[in-house]
């Protein structure tokens, strides 16, 4: 039988966040931040350092070597000025990455200072072409790091990641579920992409993606483990609460819906089952990794995630419920939320009671 692996996207992994469909954290942003989110929600967002921790961290573990594909060590520490950056980065766009700095300026001397001197910032710092290019020797190394087209990691982030890997592969259940080799029985599928349409009420289809961290498919026991690795900033230990907040619980959800429904589709998978989510978290503060697992289709959770704290119930609003107000607010190009009038006063007391 062919492998769930064929019937991915497998686009690189820029080309799938650019790629237009509806994901996890276009519908948490909203359940997060409300109507206020409505009108960036399709905007391109900017990985967070810690986001960009984490990804390195995923990699490691999970792609061993071959991060190294994707990734330069920086063991140079060597930042330059924004001067002296904005020359560096104008030869990379222009194309002159493909030579090393060295090769560069001996051999392409007069185009090397004719994208010099097209930087006003840098020209006017330093007025003598002796001096302009000797401050250029001085920083090369960041030239050389990013004409790669790598993304460039300090040898202390990498050290950090590699050890967290480590200590996350020391845990004997980690282990073995984050798998490297296949069997007839037990295949692990990394970085798995997804894409489904769902219909909407008005019988339109809706297209979501989704890319798992890890299925582990058991071929003799027909079922699906999605598994999500986490880096957090608090222990991991903590990430119950990580969980309401950054609405894990739609990731799981849209996943596991989008999961189900790709298996649908495939005669021999679709009497695969698909199992309860597995969050493995880990944080840079302990090193200590946890597991918790989430069955978003259990008794009380199929609508929407509930819990309760001190004897207090919370329901949360199901990722369908949540994607179909987006799908009315920007249909109806709506300028304040639900239950605000305009036109007319609004009864101030029923808008607290809706805080």
């Amino acid at each position: 039988m062919k492998s769930l692996k064929d019937y991915t996207m497998n686009l690189p992994e820029d080309k799938y966040h650019r790629f237009p469909a509806w994901s996890y954290s276009m519908i948490a942003d909203y359940a997060k931040e409300g109507f206020s989110a409505i009108s960036t929600i399709h905007d391109a967002k900017k990985p967070t350092p810690s986001m960009e921790f984490g990804s390195l961290f995923d990699s490691i573990l999970t792609r061993g070597k071959e991060t190294l594909d994707e990734y330069v060590i920086d063991t140079t520490g060597v930042t330059p000025p924004p001067a002296e950056k904005e020359v560096f980065d104008r030869l990379i766009t222009l194309g002159f990455g493909e030579y090393a700095y060295d090769t560069l300026a001996s051999s392409h001397t007069e185009s090397l200072v004719e994208v010099m001197n097209a930087c006003e910032s840098f020209c006017s710092k330093y007025k003598k072409e002796d001096t302009k290019l000797a401050n250029l020797e001085k920083n090369k190394a960041y030239y050389d790091l990013h004409r790669t087209g790598k993304k460039v990691v300090s040898k202390s982030d990498w050290d950090e990641a590699v050890d967290m890997a480590r200590r996350f592969r020391s845990d004997a259940y980690l282990n073995q579920l984050f798998g490297t080799k296949n069997t007839g029985d037990v295949e692990y599928l990394y970085q798995a992409q997804f894409l489904v349409k769902f219909p909407s009420s008005d019988g339109d289809s809706i297209p979501l993606k989704c890319m798992f961290d890890l299925l582990k498919i058991n071929h003799a026991e027909k079922t699906i483990q999605p598994v999500d690795l986490k880096t957090s900033a608090m222990p991991a230990y903590n990430f119950a609460e990580n969980f309401i907040k950054f609405r894990y619980d739609i990731q799981a959800s849209l996943y596991t819906d989008i999961l189900v429904e790709t298996l649908s589709h495939i005669p021999e998978y679709a009497d695969y089952r698909v199992l309860p989510f597995i969050f493995a978290d880990i944080s840079r503060t302990d090193k200590v990794p946890v597991c918790y697992v989430y069955d978003p289709r259990a008794k009380g959770q199929e609508e929407g995630f509930t819990y309760t704290i001190k004897d207090k119930t919370y329901k949360c609003k199901h990722w369908t419920t949540l994607l179909g107000e987006i799908l009315e607010y920007e249909e109806h190009k709506a300028l304040v939320p639900m239950g605000i009038s305009l036109g007319k006063p609004n009864d101030l007391l029923e808008a607290i009671n809706r805080l």
